[in-house]
């Protein structure tokens, strides 16, 4: 193209077909910029010499778009499709494309935003030159091919997408909860575990408020011991009607207890939610025999993460790939005589790290070999937990390709054991931890399920 006027677009409803294909003889590129509606697409040779910018409106100009390639590889210029994984706003476009037998390729879009530079020597970037960025991408270093999920896949990543919102929805209403609980009754925290149990949902729905609790005495006890089906003992019972007599708290306005019982309402009906959600991921997780492999060591919910966002590990040529996969690789800005600090990339899915880091926090609780060398690490540094559990997550994440090749996770195998003193697991804290919401324990047992 020439430098004068480079990045101007013509409309797809004005766009010459017969003037374009002599000068795509060898081959043919069309590099699509993905918007909400208004997409643009370079035309481009084999050696991603752009020869013509189009711009239509998505979906109303999307057919004329459509008939536009279809031109092309009637006339024997098959283009190769190239775009960037920007969320849904190209499945559509991308699903046509593929319907009439055109390959389309994914770009990465770190590679975009790098050469955005190189291109014309302006960082700036906006959508006629990004699809002239991807075109000239796409003729250096070709992206790879798209191949569409299966609809196992997609059914799984449905259920995956449910969860993430949910499991917001209830830290939202936890974080209101715990508020309300620090100023008016701050007692209650060190009684009730509000994140483990749920037989406060429905003593606080009925009684919301200490000073409501206080009054009605033996009836709230009769309800707590209903709720949590009699695994608390009396004397359990009775500190919490006392603790809501003496609270230390500011008492209540009517508005202030309405607040708290909608909370409550609110946390207990997501809750019921995600123990729907997380059951149909267990159902589909154990049909699928790579992800079952990975649930025994991470749980269904960070198994069905990974096969669904990132892809089933056999996939990936080593455990290297896949740790890079879930952005736990670590990189570094070095220069000169400054040492840049390590830190992860972060690339790929968020979603699958929070899990991940979930799943290393129990690992650290349960598994001693685990907990050994968490606490070794963190003996002589306290301001390094967080990084001891990235580093579990790190070696947790290469362990999955092992396990997933029907390898029996060892954590053995993930430190030098010679140098450990493996000790009871009862001296890991229990807030460094995390488990999932629970029903009642019996006194003096574990928590049942």
């Amino acid at each position: 193209m020439k430098r004068k006027r480079s990045y101007t677009a013509v409309d797809v409803e004005h766009f010459d077909l017969s003037a374009v294909l002599p000068l795509v003889t060898v081959g043919c590129i069309v590099a699509i910029d993905v918007a909400k509606t208004k997409f643009v697409a370079a035309i481009a040779s084999s050696t991603g010499e752009v020869v013509k910018l189009v711009r239509f409106e998505h979906p109303r100009q999307t057919p004329a778009f459509l008939r536009m390639l279809e031109g092309l590889r009637d006339a024997e210029r098959t283009p190769s499709i190239v775009m960037e994984p920007t969320g849904t706003y190209g499945d559509a476009v991308r699903y046509q494309c593929l319907e009439r037998g055109l390959p389309v390729h994914m770009m990465p879009p770190k590679h975009t935003h790098d050469f955005a530079e190189v291109l014309d020597g302006v960082p700036s970037m906006h959508d006629p030159k990004a699809a002239v960025v991807l075109a000239k991408l796409q003729a250096i270093k070709p992206a790879r091919a798209w191949q569409p999920a299966s609809e196992e896949r997609r059914d799984l990543r449905a259920w995956v997408e449910q969860r993430t919102p949910i499991a917001r929805t209830i830290a939202l209403y936890h974080g209101h909860l715990e508020a309300m609980l620090a100023r008016h009754w701050p007692e209650f925290g060190t009684l009730m575990d509000v994140h483990e149990r749920r037989s406060w949902f429905a003593l606080l729905q009925e009684f919301p408020g200490p000073h409501r609790v206080a009054i009605a005495g033996d009836a709230a006890m009769a309800t707590l011991r209903k709720a949590s089906r009699g695994n608390l003992g009396r004397e359990r019972l009775q500190r919490i009607v006392d603790a809501a007599k003496t609270t230390v708290g500011v008492p209540m306005t009517a508005g202030e207890e309405e607040k708290l019982r909608t909370v409550t309402e609110q946390i207990e009906v997501h809750t019921r939610r995600m123990d729907r959600v997380d059951a149909r991921l267990g159902e589909l997780v154990q049909s699928e025999e790579v992800l079952s492999r990975m649930a025994t060591v991470v749980g269904p919910a960070c198994a069905a993460s990974i096969g669904s966002l990132i892809g089933s590990p056999l996939d990936f040529t080593s455990a290297r790939a896949l740790e890079k996969a879930m952005g736990l690789n670590l990189k570094e800005r070095s220069s000169g005589n400054k040492e840049g600090k390590l830190s992860l990339t972060k690339r790929g899915p968020a979603q699958v790290r929070q899990l991940m880091y979930m799943a290393a926090l129990r690992l650290v609780k349960d598994n001693p070999i685990v907990a050994s060398w968490y606490r070794a690490r963190c003996a002589y540094r306290a301001e390094i937990k967080t990084k001891a559990v990235v580093a579990v997550m790190r070696k947790l994440a290469r362990a999955l390709w092992h396990v997933a090749r029907g390898d029996a996770f060892d954590a053995t195998k993930l430190f030098d054991t010679r140098r450990l003193e493996v000790a009871p697991l009862n001296t890991v804290r229990r807030s460094e931890s995390s488990t999932p919401m629970r029903s009642e324990p019996r006194e003096g047992g574990a928590a049942i399920a």
